[in-house]
């Protein structure tokens, strides 16, 4: 097969899938807490070097494009102010933890919190939310809660008339060594893939939502440049599948 048709298909191969998270990017634009994904393109000769096939890349095989995975990129978001008590965002670095039905543990900065059937502090999803001794429990006959910049969280609670605030628990914010090491469960929610938790240093705000880091604008003029790229490609690919038909016609006296 001809290197141009090896170029001008890769191209289109790796520009398709770069529209995929570009428009998954898009969609969730509005999504509490959601990470943008950045998609990463390499060639087959930068592919073949770190492999160590020198002697390919003078010949087809150093031509063309090749996807290299993708990445998230971590970071917050522009916050919101919604006033519900159980509406968190985080100001600096960190992440909630939450455990999933099955017990797992993942890190997430979608802080849109509510309470289940137990008065426990979940996801929408019915997740835990982890404090520092595990779920934490509102207690019922709790007037109202308060949670300061630290995450510490306190109930006020009324007993033959005489009101008085108690600190239950501390939402536990924690941070990783290796953020890129994140594996995604779905741009909102990751696992930490064994790495170490230490507490983080950013500060809680109640009464905010962190929207997703994703800026639409700027997304929707990637998705522009991507489509022209796999137009560009596919036209070109056209135009040699053309060139070599036309050779063929003439090979057969038909020119």
């Amino acid at each position: 097969m001809p290197k141009g048709t090896y170029i001008a298909a890769s191209a289109m191969y790796v520009e398709s899938q770069a529209l995929d998270i570009s428009a998954r990017n898009l969609a969730h634009a509005q999504t509490t807490g959601y990470q943008r994904e950045t998609f990463l393109r390499t060639g087959f000769a930068e592919e073949l070097a770190k492999r160590g096939r020198i002697e390919n890349i003078a010949g087809d095989g150093g031509s063309g494009s090749l996807a290299a995975g993708s990445y998230f990129a971590h970071g917050g978001g522009m916050r919101e102010t919604t006033g519900a008590p159980l509406d968190l965002a985080i100001e600096g670095d960190g992440w909630f933890r939450v455990q999933n039905d099955q017990g797992k543990t993942l890190l997430t900065r979608a802080g849109h919190f509510v309470t289940d059937d137990q008065g426990r502090i979940a996801t929408p999803e019915g997740w835990l939310v982890q404090g520092q001794g595990g779920a934490i429990t509102i207690p019922r006959d709790a007037e109202r809660i308060s949670i300061d910049q630290s995450g510490r969280i306190s109930a006020f609670i009324s007993n033959n008339g005489v009101r008085r605030d108690t600190v239950i628990d501390q939402v536990r914010v924690v941070q990783v060594p290796q953020p890129r090491e994140l594996r995604s469960i779905n741009g909102q929610y990751f696992d930490p893939a064994g790495q170490a938790q230490n507490d983080a240093t950013g500060r809680i705000q109640q009464g905010y939502l962190e929207k997703s880091n994703v800026e639409p604008i700027q997304e929707l003029a990637e998705m522009i440049a991507i489509q022209r790229r796999y137009d560009a490609a596919q036209k070109s690919l056209k135009e040699m599948n053309q060139a070599g038909s036309g050779f063929s016609e003439l090979l057969r006296g038909n020119g």
